[in-house]
């Protein structure tokens, strides 16, 4: 079937019709083309020969008249009655004489120059110079051989013009001087006396100015030259080409010849190189009408016509090159081709698109049959008739007829087996109604089987056309899908009963399962309420007794009491956070931070335990890592801390080793291998599958030598993962261990949150170096006044504070400070003019004051230095433009210098009040109570409600303590602002409800209220403006009452802290 399938595909392609008529058709297109171009070069040689031909009679006729006019003037000069008798004397003579030379001169020269001939000479027979108007050639003997053939043609009384030739001397003559090499033609006559000769009278004619011009006056386009040549081949009038030059023109206008060059085609030099074609015609006396495509003596082709002027013994030849001659031809044969070409590529293209589409089809209608044949289901499709014209093998089968019993046959008269009766009287009532039709049969076989069957007929309409011409038809055997689906459907409802009771089950498991956890949590939280609360009261009522005088038994066991109540904090407080890290609520803060401050923190926490067991601390950084980092300093550090402390537990000598290196970096992102060893006790190998696993201890025999809840490394594995770092770890018993956190973090540009501030003022270096000096800052806001105060006195200065400006006018009166931050809105003098009365007391022309104030706008800073004052820092303060602003105008204590703050224990922090005196070196000395444990998770709550908590952090030096209180005294404080603020604009006090507002502003701002902030900003500038707008009003009330019952919620819902004091 496939070899009689190929054979006839062979044949088709082979009398393919298509290919037949394009090879016709470019047949003929190329039979036209040929003939087309054969005419147009026919006509065009035919035109380059009228023109060459048009050209050649033209100099030649003006050559021939231009011969007869000066032999003419010769005859009439040897005819002359007046110079006839002179000429022959002097020839008869033999020697010049000078009285008949001068009467022939004077009588010849004005006839020659009237006929433009440059001078004479006459020669005896003997051809020697009797006379000539160049005097020093009288007495020479003719020397050019083209004079000699000039007076054989005269004796021989034939014309004669000499070819052009050189003369080997100057010469003079009526039209001027003539240098040596000019080249010039003589023409002579025999003079006879009785009919003997006597001699020969030669008259000399400039070529430049006579014979050249009338050889280039025929030249015809670019390339178009004519020129003359003599018997021997050579060039006697110059050539048109640059290259080829052989005659040069003076700037007299003088022809000299520079070279000799032939008609010869170019090859080796000599006179052995074949003549052209042309000039080899000419030279054997054979006239040349056209020749074409031959080479000239420069090589190029060319077209040409020649002739040959026996008179003047010279052939004349025009040239123009080939492809000037034939570039009109050029182009139409271009065209020809190129249009030719075009139709030629256009049948290709149709040839090779029919063939294409052809072979489409033919794939097409193969892909179709083979398609049709391997439908399992049985089709058919039949005429509007009812005649099969196409029907698969599934039909045929279902049927048990034949294909070609089918096709052609009515559907009526198809012999089908009678079970099928049923789905042929469908088919008929299909054809019938030409139309869509969808039915399902049930037939049962002879055997007594039931079959489904899915009869779905369709119109088909040709596209071509769009009329409906035909009836398909698709019988779908069911029978099999509708039992499995019945068996399906079964197993499905008992799945179902069984999915539906398993769920029930599992959602009591869940909700036991969330009510345990929710117990828990609640349990933890309450029980660390409750344990926390007198816990803290224990620990800080410890450090105040520890203050105190008392015998040293009572000491011991005060210090054993904090130790183990302290102890007890940090077990709640693992527990807390492996809480936390269980529920999934602790989240990762992404921070800068000094990698070093984190480290540094780590051990300092330990030192004090390393030293007491005397061992070493180690720490090495590998240089090339980045200073700063991106990350979560908190929990890397609690990881550090846990590790560093466990590494201290189980040591008892030798030391402690962290190391940090560097493994990868790829781009900001760098892989730090952080280990922590020690040679302490190690781990059995057995033990270390369940190390990080919680409430889990290496040792839990009941005699165990180490205390512990089993959670700190559990909370360093949580932490790793958090953070998607890796914690490992190796050990060998007796040996040590070493715990390695494989992390990933971001480098940062050295600006993380105030950790550079507090690494230069907590090092042990800066501390020495700290700030000193006396600070009187003038505020009106209590909470601001905290704020400043607990800054300065972190940096060691001593801090006078004023509510107003008359209270900073006297405290400076008394005493006067190193530094003053002046707040701009004060209640009754404002800030500019305290400054300016600040000025004029005794001492205070050079005193530093520096503008505080929410005032940021462009323009103030002018307004407050033209004011006087010194410089300018805007709030919410930023502490460190604030430790810089301090170090630009106070001196730093040098190490030198003895620290000479007053240190008694016990001792309550000391705070100038107003109308009290600074004291010369008046510093602040440490608090004695212990802050409670506060964390950045401690103000999340506020942070998802709104506040800029971080912020309002980085601002007070991360003090989580100072951060707490104040928002404690904003709650209790400006509870009553908005009545306050109401009551001052309805006295019509305007001032005082700007102070309020500004200074409401100033303090949301340093608290991270910065939606509240920016609401007090727009009030206090409509009171700027004259009036504060009821709806501002109401919002702000609003707003700040939300924000006072935010922060009472978030109170009620912390865990008890005792705050100092």
């Amino acid at each position: 079937m496939q070899t009689t399938e190929h054979g006839d595909s062979r044949v088709f392609r082979a009398l393919n019709p298509t290919i037949v008529l394009a090879g016709l058709a470019m047949g003929l297109l190329l039979l036209i083309s040929g003939l087309s171009l054969r005419h147009i070069k026919n006509n065009q040689q035919q035109v380059i020969g009228e023109h060459l031909q048009a050209s050649l009679n033209s100099v030649t006729e003006q050559l021939l008249f231009w011969q007869r006019q000066h032999l003419g003037g010769l005859r009439i000069i040897i005819q002359s009655p007046v110079g006839a008798p002179l000429i022959r004397e002097q020839l008869r003579a033999g020697v010049p004489d000078n009285t008949q030379r001068k009467a022939l001169h004077d009588w010849l020269w004005p006839i020659l120059d009237g006929q433009h001939i440059d001078g004479f000479f006459l020669v005896n027979m003997e051809h020697y110079l009797i006379d000539a108007s160049t005097e020093s050639y009288i007495g020479r003997k003719v020397q050019l051989a083209e004079t000699q053939l000039t007076l054989n043609k005269a004796l021989a009384r034939r014309p004669n013009i000499s070819h052009p030739a050189a003369v080997p001397y100057a010469m003079e003559g009526p039209r001027g001087h003539k240098p040596a090499g000019t080249l010039i033609q003589n023409m002579c006559a025999l003079v006879e006396e009785d009919g003997q000769p006597l001699g020969y009278v030669c008259l000399r004619f400039n070529s430049q100015s006579s014979f050249f011009p009338l050889i280039s006056s025929g030249r015809v386009g670019q390339s178009g030259e004519i020129y003359a040549i003599a018997a021997s081949g050579k060039l006697i009038s110059p050539s048109r080409f640059n290259n080829t030059a052989n005659i040069h023109v003076s700037e007299q206008g003088d022809a000299i010849q520079v070279r000799e060059l032939y008609a010869r085609e170019p090859g080796i030099h000599g006179q052995q190189r074949p003549l052209t074609r042309m000039a080899a015609a000419l030279i054997a006396r054979n006239d040349v009408s056209l020749l074409m495509d031959y080479r000239d003596y420069r090589g190029v082709a060319v077209v040409g016509a020649g002739r040959w002027l026996e008179d003047l013994d010279m052939g004349i030849i025009v040239e123009q090159d080939l492809d000037e001659a034939f570039a009109s031809y050029t182009v139409a044969r271009n065209l020809v081709i190129g249009l030719s070409l075009s139709a030629i590529t256009l049948i290709l293209l149709l040839t090779l698109s029919a063939m294409i589409n052809r072979r489409r089809l033919a794939k097409r209608e193969g892909h179709f049959r083979s398609l049709l044949n391997h439908i399992p289901a049985p089709v058919y499709m039949c005429a509007l008739d009812g005649t099969l014209t196409v029907v698969n093998p599934a039909f045929c089968a279902l049927v048990n007829i034949v294909k070609s019993d089918l096709l052609g046959q009515p559907l009526r008269a198809m012999a089908a087996p009678r079970w099928l009766s049923p789905l042929l009287s469908t088919m008929e009532r299909a054809i019938a109604k030409r139309g869509l039709s969808d039915v399902h049969l049930v037939l049962r076989t002879p055997t007594g089987e039931q079959k489904y069957f899915h009869v779905l007929h369709f119109p088909v309409v040709y596209e071509a056309s769009g009329a409906y011409e035909a009836l398909a038809c698709f019988i779908l055997d069911e029978t099999e899908r509708l039992v499995a689906n019945q068996h399906m459907e079964n197993i499905n409802q008992r799945l179902e009963q069984l999915v539906d009771e398993r769920t029930v089950e599992l959602i009591q498991a869940k909700e036991e399962a969330l009510a345990a956890s929710r117990a828990k949590a609640d349990f933890l939280a309450n029980m660390s309420h409750e344990i926390r609360t007198p816990l803290n009261a224990i620990i800080g009522l410890a450090h105040v007794a520890l203050a105190m005088e008392m015998n040293p038994n009572l000491r011991n066991y005060l210090q054993k009491m904090r130790a183990s109540g302290e102890h007890l904090l940090e077990v709640i407080n693992d527990i807390l956070n492996f809480s936390r890290l269980e529920a999934g609520k602790l989240k990762l803060d992404q921070v800068e931070f000094a990698l070093v401050d984190v480290i540094q923190r780590a051990i300092n926490l330990v030192s004090d335990k390393a030293e007491a067991k005397g061992l070493s601390l180690q720490v090495e950084i590998a240089p090339e890592i980045s200073p700063w980092l991106k990350g979560d300093p908190l929990r890397l550090g609690q990881i550090l801390i846990n590790l560093c402390a466990n590494a201290v537990k189980f040591t008892d000598q030798g030391c402690i080793q962290l190391l940090v290196q560097q493994k990868a970096r790829r781009g900001d992102a760098i892989n730090l291998i952080i280990d922590v060893r020690d040679t302490g006790i190690g781990i059995a190998p057995g033990l270390l599958a369940s190390l990080f696993q919680p409430f889990h201890q290496v040792d839990n025999s009941n005699t165990r030598r180490f205390e512990g809840t089993g959670l700190g490394l559990a909370i360093c594995k949580s932490l790793a993962d958090l953070m998607d770092a890796h914690l490992s770890v190796e050990s060998e018993m007796g040996k040590g261990s070493c715990f390695r956190l494989d992390i990933w973090l971001d480098a940062a540009e050295g600006r993380g949150q105030a950790n550079g501030l507090e690494r230069a003022l907590l090092s042990t270096r800066e501390q020495e170096c700290a700030l000193c000096g006396r600070v009187l800052v003038v505020e009106d806001n209590s909470l601001n006044q905290e704020i400043a105060q607990t800054l300065l006195q972190t940096w060691g200065c001593a801090v006078t504070l004023a509510d107003n400006g008359s209270e900073a006018l006297a405290l400076a009166a008394q005493a006067l400070p190193d530094l003053v931050l002046m707040d701009i809105q004060l209640p009754g003098m404002d800030g500019l003019e305290t400054s300016r009365r600040l000025r004029q007391l005794p001492g205070a022309a050079r005193l530093p004051i520096v503008a505080l104030t929410a005032n940021a706008l462009p323009g103030d800073r002018e307004a407050y230095l033209a004011a006087g004052m010194d410089d300018y820092i805007a709030k919410p303060i930023d502490p460190r433009q604030l430790y810089l602003l301090l170090q630009r105008w106070l001196s730093p204590r040098q190490p030198s210098q003895p620290d000479t703050r007053p240190h008694q224990q016990g001792a309550s922090p000391w705070l100038i009040r107003p109308g009290s005196a600074i004291p010369p070196n008046a510093v602040m000395p440490e608090p004695v109570l212990s802050l409670p444990v506060f964390s950045l998770d401690t103000f999340a709550a506020l942070e998802q409600a709104g506040l800029d908590t971080r912020g309002a952090l980085g601002r007070l030096m991360n003090k989580y303590g100072l951060y707490y209180k104040l928002l404690v005294r904003f709650a209790t404080e400006r509870n009553q602002f908005p009545a306050e603020l109401t009551q001052a604009l309805d006295e019509g006090d305007n001032t005082a409800a700007l102070n309020q507002v500004h200074g409401l502003k100033s303090l949301a701002g340093s608290l991270g209220m910065l939606e509240l902030a920016g609401i007090a900003a727009d009030c206090e500038q409509q009171l700027n403006q004259g009036a504060l707008a009821p709806d501002s009003l109401d919002k702000l009330s609003i707003l700040l009452r939300d924000m006072v019952t935010l922060i009472n919620a978030w109170l009620q819902q912390l865990d008890a802290v005792e705050l100092p004091g």
